[in-house]
């Protein structure tokens, strides 16, 4: 975790400055855990404006999506069975208690009185819907892909039990379903789902645009504490230069994703506050193993070898970081493998191994998603730069996040994307799963690794599941299909006279923010 305290201007390398101009105003990178400046600001109105540092894609609750984006909105709108509070706990919403009533099977006990915002009412048939809706094979769905590994079956035998059935042994079904939302079966098969929205939850949409935001307002059938402001706009600000000008000019209430340097410009802001939060957001390259030159593990360990990650991160976002131990999640967040330590940084040994594997002036592209992550393009140029020296030559490229996304997931995918991923949920299984063979943006076959988080999904104690857990990572370490690099900060700049907890995961749940007492 950060530490509280103001940070020197860092030292920067000579190869940072060379490529980067003005990097080395990145002196408060992560300073301090909040900073405030004296001064005061207005009272807030009945809307709260949110500042979100992507396009959103999609409302479907079936889809699972960015949780600074799509899946931010969706946890306003609708209610899941259980919910991570801000205190990182896991607690009932639509179930309130549950149980595992045996290795494969989980009833939930659905709280009663719960209505949609038309007034319809929820109830376990309606859950059971939804689970049969993502489940359907031919549906296509996100949630599907992945709950269909887990789920055999889901069983409503009265309004207020839902049975869920597991295909083997599952620990964490109870915290994979915090971020599995409902709606109803009469609303989706009369409006299209992807721009129009029912649920249970705190808000009910208004109206929303894919690129640039959505309306929400406050639902009087929410059958929680009432959230504090009435009306919520959400804005994309799908760069930095539009995140620093929302902020320049008062336009939103709370932001994140900005830069050292531009969060920097409001540190003695009589409007704002700045701060920074420890993230579980993990940061990789993921390898295209579609590229022969790819497919060879020593070229993969090579490139892990060869990015000094320890400049990186300390020079461009912040001395408190630490480089990911050699595995895609990382502590407090995560369950972590203890033994694993980081690929140290030795550009000699990289040269050996592209020798060895007859990989001399090897040429890679390396696609970003314009302005969604802290830093990318600085980070990217200095990657570039230090592979650079090893014989490796990086084309950058970028692309808007919708576009971003939609050809990592096709055959054409870039040989390298520089992309982060969190959840809604801690799951080790669930959080290893993504780097499967078969999850959507994967370019590679590893049928051991696969075997392996199969396994770890049905652990039946949670000894026996550090122990695969253990296994999984150790193999994926010592045969890569990223590049393993850190955990993102979660920086952000909030108006002083409200309240929030920063949630690690980069939810920005309304919700979650009050009047300052």
């Amino acid at each position: 975790m950060y530490r509280s305290r103001r940070t020197r201007r860092p030292v920067f390398i000579a190869a940072l400055v060379a490529l980067c101009i003005g990097l080395a105003a990145c002196g408060n990178a992560l300073g301090s855990t909040e900073n405030q400046a004296s001064g005061t600001s207005s009272a807030p109105s009945d809307t709260l404006t949110i500042g979100l540092s992507r396009q959103i894609t999609g409302l479907d609750p079936a889809n699972s999506g960015s949780l600074d984006s799509d899946a931010t909105i969706q946890a306003a709108i609708f209610s899941g069975l259980t919910k991570i509070d801000p205190d990182q706990k896991l607690v009932g919403d639509l179930a309130e208690s549950w149980q595992q009533t045996s290795d494969t099977e989980w009833v939930f006990t659905i709280r009663k009185g719960v209505t949609f915002s038309n007034g319809d009412p929820f109830d376990a048939t309606t859950a059971k819907w939804n689970f049969d809706r993502v489940l359907d094979k031919d549906g296509g769905f996100s949630q599907g892909a992945s709950l269909g590994k887990v789920i055999a079956s889901v069983d409503a035998p009265d309004p207020t039990t839902l049975v869920i059935t597991t295909k083997a042994p599952f620990l964490d079904l109870d915290d994979r379903l915090a971020n599995f939302f409902f709606t109803e079966e009469q609303f989706v098969s009369t409006h299209n789902p992807k721009i129009e929205a029912l649920g249970t939850g705190p808000y009910e949409l208004v109206s929303v645009d894919l690129e640039n935001g959505a309306v929400l307002k406050r639902n009087p059938k929410y059958f929680g504490t009432a959230p504090e402001f009435e009306n919520v706009k959400y804005l994309v600000l799908a760069n930095e230069a539009a995140r620093v000008s929302a902020a320049q000019t008062g336009e939103v209430d709370i932001a994140i994703q900005y830069e050292p340097t531009s969060l920097s410009q409001f540190a003695d802001s009589d409007v704002y506050r700045t701060g920074n939060q420890w993230s579980s957001w993990n940061m990789t390259l993921r390898f295209n193993e579609t590229n022969p030159a790819l497919q060879d593990v020593r070229v993969r360990q090579a490139l892990n070898y060869a990015v000094d990650k320890d400049t990186i991160v300390k020079n461009v976002l912040g001395a408190d970081i630490e480089p990911l131990q050699s595995q895609v999640v990382s502590a407090p967040y995560d369950t972590v493998n203890p033994a694993l330590k980081a690929y140290p940084y030795d550009p000699e040994k990289a040269k050996a191994l592209l020798a060895a594997a007859g990989q001399s002036g090897l040429t890679l592209e390396l696609n970003l998603s314009t302005g969604t992550y802290v830093a990318s393009d600085t980070i990217a140029q200095a990657i570039s730069d230090q592979l650079s020296k090893v014989g490796v030559t990086v084309n950058i490229t970028t692309a808007q996040f919708p576009a971003w996304v939609d050809r990592s997931r096709t055959p054409q995918v870039a040989d390298l994307i520089y992309i982060g991923y969190t959840s809604g949920y801690k799951a080790p299984a669930e959080r290893l799963r993504i780097f499967t063979s078969t999850n959507a943006q994967s370019h590679f076959a590893d049928p051991e690794y696969d075997a392996l988080i199969d396994q770890l999904t049905v652990a039946t104690t949670r000894e026996q599941q550090q122990e695969i857990f253990n296994q999984a990572t150790a193999l994926a370490a010592e045969n890569p299909h990223v590049l393993f690099l850190w955990p993102q900060p979660l920086t952000y700049l909030i108006k002083k006279n409200l309240d929030w907890t920063p949630r690690p995961e980069h939810w920005l749940l309304p919700q979650d923010i009050h009047t300052a007492s």
